[in-house]
């Protein structure tokens, strides 16, 4: 799912109507135990004390098909120190730091993840997949 900031953003720089923002350029992974919400809200990302950080994901996409781009290399997050809760849905940002930027996509998981002390949680090939196309 694209959260309105990111539609408005792609939509003003493809179509000329609006340069800033800017499209960014680079994007980071990151995870949360609830829904977010299209206005960029209701995300609750893991504590950084716990060991969490977000993912660049520079490198890691493929080319699009059919409008969609996936992952082409894992994408493994920082060992868990403490538990970080039970993950329900990845959440894509336009800065590295927890906590700061614009959340511009996110989506469920297959599968709700507990992710306890002394845990790499992995994101395999192919498991991400991102449009800008929203689903009906």
């Amino acid at each position: 799912m694209n959260t309105t900031y990111f539609l408005n953003c792609v939509a003003g720089n493809v179509f000329g109507s609006k340069a800033d923002p800017a499209i960014p350029q680079h994007y980071y992974v990151g995870l949360s135990t609830t829904e977010p919400s299209v206005d960029g809200s209701n995300v609750s990302e893991p504590s950084t004390g716990a060991g969490y950080g977000r993912v660049s994901l520079d490198g890691r996409l493929g080319e699009p098909s059919d409008g969609v781009v996936e992952n082409s290399s894992s994408i493994d997050f920082n060992e868990s120190t403490a538990s970080w809760g039970t993950i329900t849905h990845f959440v894509i940002y336009d800065n590295e730091t927890v906590g700061e930027g614009n959340l511009l996509m996110y989506g469920e998981l297959s599968a709700p993840r507990s992710v306890e002390a002394s845990t790499i949680m992995t994101i395999r090939v192919g498991y991400l997949k991102l449009s800008a196309l929203n689903p009906a």
